[in-house]
């Protein structure tokens, strides 16, 4: 009996460790198990981080290829009676002076940004306004020169449904003598075509022939270009506008635009230094083809340059851009004035003249960034000139 007892007690002893090394087996499978799941999991996001540093560094490299560091504009003053003229005058912006195709001045003058303290350089970038219809007449007539359109064409031809379709010429749209009764710009976002459908809609006000500056003119013009070069309106002024033309500073504008380091705001005089963004722009989407381009002056003489020497469009189609086609002296994209060939812009603070004398050696570039109503760069331009000749 004793023996039976003493023979139960040791196989429930044997049982009982046998039990517990089971219950450790499975005890540490499950904790190996875990820890190899925490090192797949750690090496899997060791991994995933250096395929994201991978790629954005190859992304950043690839983007360094596409837009290289662009040298900083300097500081030109080989005229003090130019230089002290801007400062007496008060001048607010950036300027570019070029006599006998010498740049004489070179300069920034006041502050780009107010409350930053961030002073105006050959470097700063200002919105250009309706300056930037000069790069779609260009635009217009590069697409002439391929033969793919008439300037004596009906805008009718190529949009069935356009009012007076058939009695309104291209030629009348780039001269501002259209008829159209257009439309207000607004800070809706709008597409290129929806800004058509809306101009469309409107009608026109009078007979083609009357003069009536507006921007709808080459609102139709830009969506024109696209429609015939297969391009958008962006893409088509990079490959043929800007970069022939070697721009540097130059861009298409966005909510961002002032976020930029680089960037002047537009001020109304009364505020300049009180305010950082005195004047509400339209939605950049209603600016299409009318103003949603920046530069600094460096870009605006070397499109000049591009434009005068032929590199764009043929010397006879310059004197065609040059040929008012009203009273106005309005050409297409710029003014024919008897002392320049000049055009300007305006918008939201921001106030650009640019133009060059007819033998094409003088080039006055004034970029602006207050509005002022005591300062007419008409007048600025007239004495600038007079400085140029008597010097």
């Amino acid at each position: 009996m004793m023996m039976n007892f003493f023979k139960f007690k040791q196989k429930k002893g044997l049982s009982l460790v046998a039990l517990l090394f089971i219950v450790i087996l499975v005890a540490g499978g499950l904790i190996w198990r875990t820890v190899k799941q925490q090192q797949t999991a750690t090496r899997q996001r060791i991994e995933r981080q250096r395929a994201a540093a991978q790629a954005s560094s190859a992304a950043q490299q690839e983007s360094s290829k596409k837009t290289p560091m662009v040298k900083t504009e300097p500081t030109i003053v080989k005229s003090a009676a130019l230089d002290n003229y801007f400062t007496k005058n008060g001048f607010i912006g950036s300027v570019l002076i070029v006599k006998n195709n010498q740049i004489v001045l070179e300069k920034g003058y006041g502050y780009a940004n107010a409350a930053q303290k961030r002073s105006n350089t050959p470097s700063s970038v200002f919105l250009i306004g309706s300056t930037e219809k000069a790069l779609v007449a260009t635009s217009i007539l590069q697409l002439k020169e391929q033969g793919k359109l008439n300037l004596d064409d009906p805008i009718g031809k190529y949009y069935a449904n356009f009012p007076n379709g058939q009695k309104i010429k291209l030629r009348n749209l780039l001269t501002h003598t259209s008829g159209l009764r257009g439309r207000a710009e607004t800070f809706a976002e709008k597409t290129p075509a929806e800004l058509l459908q809306e101009i469309s809609n409107n009608g026109i006000n009078t007979q083609p022939g009357q003069w009536h500056y507006m921007d709808d003119n080459y609102v139709v013009l830009a969506n024109l270009v696209e429609k015939l070069s297969g391009q958008s309106l962006r893409e088509y002024l990079q490959r043929h506008i800007f970069r022939p033309s070697g721009l540097q500073h130059t861009g298409f504008a966005d909510e961002n635009f002032f976020k930029r380091s680089d960037a002047a705001n537009g001020y109304l005089k009364q505020h300049y230094l009180t305010d950082t963004q005195t004047e509400r722009l339209p939605a950049f989407s209603q600016l299409y083809g009318v103003g949603d381009i920046y530069m600094d002056p460096g870009d605006m003489y070397r499109f000049d340059q591009a434009l005068t020497s032929g590199k764009l469009i043929s010397k006879e189609d310059l004197q065609t851009m040059w040929t008012p086609g009203s009273s106005s002296k309005y050409g297409m994209g710029f003014y024919n004035d008897p002392g320049l060939i000049i055009n300007r812009g305006y918008l939201s603070g921001f106030s650009i003249s640019n133009g060059f004398s007819h033998d094409k050696k003088n080039f006055i570039v004034l970029f602006s960034n207050v509005k002022d109503s005591n300062l007419s760069l008409g007048l600025l331009n007239g004495h600038i000139l007079a400085l140029l000749n008597a010097a």
